[in-house]
């Protein structure tokens, strides 16, 4: 979140390549989720973040071709420190309002649920 928007991205590579859904990514054996947002943001947008420890958002959803199901746990998070630019497997990034959500292609829903609430959050 930033100055009342939403950043979201749009993944460069599959599943879903071309969709858009929020920064973020796979935890780390060990890791404690909110490091793993911190370490995701820094490697696909090169930028800091703060989050907040509370979760927004928990849902299931299937990924990749297999169908694997993995549990999805959503934070709010502030920019701190940097200028977001797409890395890793971001192909682009955009920083939306409200009015911008029902025009996106999400990959998962969820991903739109937790942009809504997150803009819902900051007004």
């Amino acid at each position: 979140m930033r100055d009342g928007k939403a950043l979201v991205t749009v993944r460069a590579g599959e599943p879903e390549k071309g969709r858009v859904d929020v920064p973020g990514g796979f935890v780390e054996v060990g890791e404690h989720p909110v490091r793993g947002i911190e370490r995701e943001v820094r490697e696909e947008l090169g930028v800091e973040v703060e989050v907040e420890e509370k979760p927004v958002l928990l849902a299931t959803h299937t990924y990749g071709p297999d169908g694997i199901w993995i549990l999805a746990i959503s934070f709010l998070a502030r920019l701190v420190d940097g200028e977001p630019s797409p890395a890793d497997d971001v192909a682009e990034i955009r920083w939306v309002t409200a009015e911008d959500i029902d025009d996106l292609d999400f990959a998962w829903e969820h991903d739109r649920n937790l942009v809504m609430a997150a803009l819902k959050n900051e007004g």
